[in-house]
């Protein structure tokens, strides 16, 4: 993908009505990639060069990679929707960051929310849904890693009771972000 597919990717959609929220099956695959794209953007692309930009976007949000994460049974992923457009979503698994975990604790690995939908309550809905999700999973812990400069997002994290634990290396491309890693107790 070169760094001007990587800024189409940064449109908002459009939509009007209420919330909705349900699992993602195949056929969001697109729709998600889409937008996964575009949010990471919104929050980021002013970070990385562009060229880091694209290669982080290609590895981790086309088409195909969402569809085998929403096929993927040990993967949840919650979408949120007002009328037909998409616009947040959370996805949780088993635990990818290199921390001492219990065998069923499970990580967040993305909660997005559009621009246009924060402070409408849906990252506090699909956070509560991925949390549910853990515990009946038989977590005993719920893990992330979340950028050290990304206050708004610890600051939610924090209101639900996440607690700082580490940190590490994310890569977008070939830079490398510090990111802290946080742990919830179930």
């Amino acid at each position: 993908m070169s760094a001007g597919g990587a800024s189409r990717n940064c449109t908002a959609p459009r939509g009007g009505g209420g919330i909705s929220y349900r699992a993602a099956v195949a056929v969001d695959a697109e729709t998600l990639a889409s937008f996964a794209a575009r949010t990471f953007c919104e929050t980021f692309a002013h970070l990385y060069p562009p060229e880091d930009l694209a290669a982080y976007l290609a590895k981790s949000y086309g088409e195909a990679i969402q569809r085998e994460e929403i096929e993927d049974a040990a993967v949840a992923t919650r979408l949120a929707l007002r009328g037909e457009a998409l616009i947040g979503y959370a996805q949780a698994g088993p635990v990818d960051i290199k921390v001492e975990h219990a065998p069923r604790d499970r990580e967040l690995y993305r909660l997005y929310v559009a621009a246009g939908a924060k402070g409408a309550g849906v990252a506090q809905a699909l956070m509560e849904r991925i949390i549910d999700g853990a515990r009946a999973d038989g977590a005993e812990a719920l893990w992330l890693s979340v950028w050290e400069n990304n206050l708004r997002a610890q600051a939610f994290y924090k209101r639900y009771g996440f607690e700082h634990v580490g940190e590490h290396k994310f890569m977008v491309g070939a830079t490398a972000d510090r990111d802290f890693i946080w742990r919830l107790r179930l």
